[in-house]
């Protein structure tokens, strides 16, 4: 008797938290809806070049996220992106050198429509650190992997943010 009532316990209990994940308002991002067909409209954007070598890495990100299948033919839209990438001393050794290291991305960007009017915009951060060494090579490595790192989460923020603004949300 005291299984059964188990039994209707435990299926009320997943009956209940079907009807709040049914009533939450859980919407796939990418569900197409008349009008409103986000992957279409991300792959009309064409990204204008960003400054510097962290810049080509962002940029290239954002060409994999956004517009997989190449560059569009005819571009209905335009992102501008602007990047700052500030370094903080995190760790000092007791001979005062450097030990750690902050590494940050901050990132401001504006999307216009084929006139040149802006229709979007926003801005993403994100940081790690790393460990600086004796060895030139290993810090140089460490450095290349962090900004490889935080440009891809800043990219995959700058694609959210844009796929809900297309998405109508």
């Amino acid at each position: 008797m005291a299984n059964s009532n188990w039994r209707k316990g435990r299926l009320a209990l997943a009956f209940a938290l079907a009807s709040l994940v049914a009533g939450c308002g859980f919407e796939p991002l990418h569900r197409e809806r008349p009008g409103a067909n986000v992957t279409e409209n991300l792959a009309a954007i064409r990204i204008e070049p960003i400054a510097d070598r962290s810049g080509q890495i962002l940029r290239n990100y954002l060409l994999d996220r956004l517009t997989p299948r190449g560059t569009p033919a005819r571009a209905d839209y335009v992102l501008r992106v602007r990047l700052q990438e500030p370094r903080q001393t995190l760790a000092l050794r007791r001979d005062d050198v450097i030990s750690r290291v902050a590494y940050s991305a901050s990132v401001s960007f504006d999307l216009f429509d084929a006139s040149g009017r802006r229709v979007a915009g926003g801005a993403a951060s994100h940081s790690t650190d790393y460990e600086v060494t004796n060895s030139e090579y290993a810090t140089l490595m460490a450095l290349q992997s962090a900004r490889e790192r935080v440009l891809e989460l800043v990219g995959d923020d700058i694609r959210y943010q844009l796929a809900s603004h297309f998405s109508g949300r």
